[in-house]
């Protein structure tokens, strides 16, 4: 009873004196029992050892219970509470919104030290990310001496870099993770240092966020007030996603005293994450040179390490040299000559291409074999109709030998703005808008075929009808009725020596390049200009490039457009057959690439316009409903 009785009192207790108590009665408990039962005899040293043991031991449990809260066991009155648990440590300071200023070149002391990477608060979690906003880098002097060698940065920034000015790089959802930047230089007239490269790889990653390369070149001859470009290209995965271009002047010399030529005005620079998409087989990239005419050819693909580069000259006029190519067409069509004139057409075009570009387009035939490749055309060269360039070893000996009817390809704008880089994919189409109208004013023929094509698609499609009047039109371009498709079926105007060219309407008015470029579509859509040329035969629609352009600048995602004059009736049945295909979901440039390959095979297609329209878009777009 007495063992018992300071046993509960032990555990009710928070002193260790009770615990000791109880552990001592109990050791003597046990070493009676161990004697009993012939275990240990009952010897001083045996009891001294389970005597000690027991009264340590609950000694020791009751200090336990003490620091751990009693065992859940409710506390004495007046026993003092247990200590509340320690205060939470103070969350981690948010990171900068942006790293220290750059100092610019040509300042005291300017280096190119990479600015100090953010560092996380020890115990945080670190960012899942490499920031989501970013700068194109760019940075040399503006005036460097002929001759001379010169460092050029390239990289990314927190902030604008004085001389590359433009949108901020905003990384999509899709684009997550640690990812690596190729900056690509193209410096007509440039050197490079001994034992370097055009092309240089770097790892943004969330400890380096902003990495950037140094590239070793040497000065051109001197320029004068001539300002010489720097271009880079930037791609991730084979995707180019921006370019940025650095002004700058090179001199023989300083005169002393007369100071430094006034600052360079800065060259606008637009970056765009690609999205995690698969990149066209093959991406040509065709920068304007220093000299007129002067096109430099570089070739990026996932399949292959393609560093060769291409130098071509299509003259000093290359608006009047595509002219000139395509005005020929009108003058062969519906003749016996349509299919040599264009098979002529296709070698003078394919005159311009560099051998580069063929060694280029070859590996990567071989590398996708037996299906055909992709191809995204990059060019800040809008005139020349490259597609029609004759292939040296044509895939398909049986089809028209046009590079535009032997692979699926598109064509994009390559400029500093707009539009971005890389183009979509895709387009959600929820609505369609079709323009068009019934000619009556003097010297515009009726269109029976396109009035049939437009009330097809209404019908076909659910499409809203808009009459192509100027209030009506305008709205359309400012998003007042907005869809994702937007068809035109109209007349259409080229006139080199006035500003009225481009979409003729019904009440008389043009809608011009620059009307559109104004303009703000929303939704993005895709813009089908199914345009007849009306005048002598001899002129072309023309400068259906700059119109595409334009659209695309305005917000479109992709545009299908004419070269020339094209036939009311067989384009009709080609807008028909277009759109079956499309929203079935087949990739828009293997649409046009199909009626290309369809020239000289049957019915109607003698005519040149199976072979008259481009697609300015990613070879892989498509359309889902």
């Amino acid at each position: 009873a007495l063992l018992l009785l300071t046993v509960r009192r032990a555990r009710g207790s928070r002193t260790v004196w009770w615990g000791a108590a109880a552990g001592l009665l109990v050791g003597v408990a046990l070493c009676v029992l161990a004697q009993q039962f012939a275990i240990v005899a009952l010897t001083p040293v045996a009891l001294a050892l389970f005597v000690g043991g027991g009264a340590a031991g609950g000694a020791g449990a009751t200090a336990a219970a003490t620091v751990g809260g009693g065992g859940g066991a409710a506390s004495t009155p007046g026993a003092a509470p247990p200590p509340s648990p320690p205060a939470a440590p103070p969350s981690p300071p948010s990171p900068p919104s942006s790293s220290p200023d750059l100092r610019m070149p040509g300042q005291a002391g300017w280096s190119h030290a990479e600015p100090p990477a953010y560092a996380e608060p020890s115990g945080a979690e670190p960012p899942p990310d490499p920031p989501r906003r970013a700068f194109a880098r760019i940075e040399c002097d503006d005036t460097l001496l002929a001759g001379t060698a010169f460092d050029l940065t390239v990289g990314l920034s927190a902030t604008q870099v004085r001389g590359v000015v433009g949108p901020a790089l905003i990384r999509p959802p899709s684009s997550v993770g640690d990812y690596e930047l190729t900056a690509h230089v193209v410096a007509d007239g440039f050197d490079l240092a001994p034992g370097e490269t055009w092309r240089k790889t770097m790892v943004v990653s969330v400890a380096k966020p902003y990495p950037f390369v140094v590239f070793h070149l040497i000065a051109p001859p001197a320029s004068g007030n001539h300002v010489r470009e720097i271009n880079v290209l930037y791609s991730v995965d084979s995707q180019t996603m921006g370019l940025g271009i650095r002004p700058v002047r090179v001199l023989d010399g300083l005169t002393p005293g007369a100071g430094l030529p006034p600052p360079l005005p800065g060259a606008a620079g637009s970056l765009g994450v690609p999205l995690a998409d698969e990149p066209p087989d093959l991406t040509v990239r065709i920068l304007r040179g220093n000299e007129v005419g002067r096109l430099l050819w570089s070739f990026e693909s996932p399949h292959a390490s393609l560093v060769d580069e291409g130098t071509t000259s299509i003259g000093d006029d290359p608006d009047a040299f595509a002219r000139t190519v395509i005005s020929t067409i009108a003058a062969h069509e519906g003749r016996p000559t349509l299919a040599l004139g264009l098979h002529g057409i296709g070698l003078t075009i394919a005159a311009k291409v560099p051998d580069e570009m063929w060694a280029a387009l070859t590996t990567v035939i071989t590398a996708v074999a037996p299906r055909r490749p992709t191809v995204l055309l990059l060019s800040e060269e809008a005139y020349v109709p490259w597609e029609l360039a004759t292939m040296p070893t044509p895939l398909d000996p049986a089809v028209i030998g046009f590079l535009g009817a032997q692979v699926t390809i598109g064509r994009w704008v390559l400029a500093t703005d707009r539009p971005s880089l890389p183009p979509p994919r895709m387009v959600h189409v929820d609505g369609m808008i079709v323009i068009s109208g019934r000619y009556e004013q003097p010297g515009w023929s009726r269109l029976e075929h396109a009035e049939a094509e437009a009330a097809t698609l209404v019908e076909r499609y659910h499409a809203i009808g808009v009459d192509a009047v100027t209030d009506k039109v305008v709205g359309c371009l400012l998003g007042d009725p907005a869809a994702e498709v937007l068809h035109f079926s109209l007349h259409g105007k080229y006139d080199p020596g006035s500003a009225r060219q481009g979409l003729v309407l019904v009440d008389g008015d043009v809608i011009d390049p620059l009307v559109v470029k104004g303009g703000a579509l929303a939704h993005a859509p895709l813009v089908f200009l199914n345009a007849c040329q009306v005048g002598t035969g001899q002129e072309t629609l023309g400068d259906y490039a700059g119109l595409a352009e334009s659209f695309l600048f305005a917000g479109a995602s992709a545009v299908v457009a004419p070269l020339w004059s094209i036939d009311d009736a067989v384009a009709s049945a080609l807008a028909e057959r277009f759109y079956s295909k499309a929203f079935a979901g087949d990739p828009l440039a293997e649409i046009v690439r199909a009626e290309r390959a369809a020239f000289g095979t049957g019915d109607d297609s003698n005519s040149s316009t199976l072979v008259a329209f481009q697609f300015f878009g990613h070879p892989a777009m498509h359309l889902e409903r």
